[in-house]
């Protein structure tokens, strides 16, 4: 990886200001739910606050994504950091005053939310004006190192805060990195791009979306970012713990999951030492790797407890794990790149609200239906089925055409399909 793009002070005001963004956005969820649980909430009142947060991320994303296609993009980060910080140092002070009410909580988390659904977008498209298009691979990947780490810091950070001292500790942290992030983005170079406002809002974002639409590489790659996300929410989210209550138990679980977030820093770091020589076609193939802890959990359920050690099952379960992050994140640089060097930035943040668009609505998508199909058919076959419908996912997006000449342009001239 070219650690030396640091160097630059724009793209290194960026990539801190997204590190410290990533660590808080780690730790403000955690610290909220168990917040809500000390205030006596049950399983109901902790979904309705988490719910409080991700649905206005999730619905107000594609919004996010326009208004930064709008206005300076650096104005939005600082914005949208000084939200979030300002929802979590609300949260903690409610907390510490004894003023805090499941209610209040659910407000703040969804101002909360609402920060992180104007600064995706926003940061992921200043990443071309900070390095110019010579330098985006490469500072493709140290973004995606820094989120992965961020978020990694994020959760057992958080965790720690919330178990060593309290949630109001913990969110008083978050919000002031996000007041960290804050400073760093307002040290962004005020000449970033600006499209020009010929249309009104709504008629912008139904000019993003139609562009997503026709752009067939860009739809085929985000639907399979969307299945991808969906079968692995249903399998190992859902179906998963019930698996590991079948064999090797909860604690032995958590590790598993410890392992997986592993797998995405390494796979980010791998794809910075192939760099360019992946395209994305043949990366499309590396989600069919999330079918790998598909295929073994519907083993754990299918064969007779006894027959196999339980500690067998928690190893190649952990294998499958950190496989499929490494997988997914061999696909995600490619498709980064791609974005930022193939599509007009006047488009790119609207892109990149599709995209992050695409990863959340999988995960809720999969984890509604994991329970209801698992009754009609059996938790294994679904497995199963969910394994095989990823697998096929990536061999028909890897097979496209369109897919396979979508990033022809960053290696020899011509024109990028749609």
């Amino acid at each position: 990886m070219n650690w030396s793009l640091l160097r630059l002070g724009g793209f290194r005001a960026l990539w801190s200001g997204r590190l410290l963004s990533w660590i808080a956005s780690g730790i403000g969820p955690l610290a909220l739910a168990f917040a809500a649980l000390d205030l006596g909430a049950g399983a109901s009142g902790l979904g309705l606050v988490v719910a409080a947060r991700s649905v206005p991320n999730l619905l107000l994303i594609l919004f996010g994504g326009t208004l930064a296609d709008r206005l300076p993009r650096r104005t939005v980060a600082i914005g949208a950091s000084a939200l979030s910080a300002l929802s979590l140092a609300g949260m903690a002070l409610l907390l510490a005053t004894g003023m805090a009410t499941l209610p209040l909580l659910a407000v703040a988390g969804a101002l909360n939310g609402i920060g992180a659904a104007y600064f995706a977008p926003a940061t992921s498209a200043m990443l071309r004006e900070t390095v110019g298009d010579d330098l985006v691979r490469d500072a493709t990947i140290l973004n995606r190192v820094s989120m992965n780490i961020g978020l990694v810091l994020g959760t057992a950070g958080g965790g720690g805060l919330v178990g060593s001292f309290s949630p109001e500790i913990a969110l008083a942290v978050g919000s002031l990195l996000f007041t960290g992030a804050l400073a760093f983005f307002a040290g962004l170079p005020r000449a970033s791009f600006v499209s020009p406002r010929r249309v009104s809002f709504a008629r912008d974002l139904a000019l993003g979306l139609a562009f997503v639409a026709r752009t067939r590489w860009l739809l085929w790659t985000l639907l399979l970012a969307l299945l991808g996300q969906l079968a692995f929410a249903a399998g190992v989210q859902v179906l998963g713990p019930i698996a590991a209550d079948h064999s090797f138990g909860r604690t032995l679980w958590g590790f598993a999951g410890a392992v997986q977030t592993v797998g995405l820093v390494f796979g980010a770091v791998l794809a910075g030492r192939i760099r360019g020589r992946l395209r994305l076609a043949i990366a499309s193939l590396g989600v069919a790797g999330m079918a790998l802890p598909l295929l073994i959990l519907a083993l754990v359920l299918v064969v007779h407890y006894g027959v196999v050690d339980p500690l067998h099952w928690f190893f190649w379960l952990s294998v499958a794990l950190f496989a499929a992050s490494v997988g997914l994140e061999l696909f995600t640089v490619p498709l980064d790149v791609t974005i930022q060097l193939q599509v007009p930035r006047t488009y790119l943040a609207r892109v990149y609200s599709c995209l992050t668009l695409a990863t959340l609505a999988g995960m809720p998508l999969g984890e509604v239906v994991a329970g209801p199909l698992a009754r009609l058919v059996g938790a294994p076959l679904l497995l199963t089925g969910l394994a095989v419908l990823v697998m096929l996912a990536a061999g028909a997006v890897a097979l496209s055409p369109r897919v396979r000449r979508a990033d022809s342009a960053l290696v020899a001239p011509g024109p990028v399909p749609r």
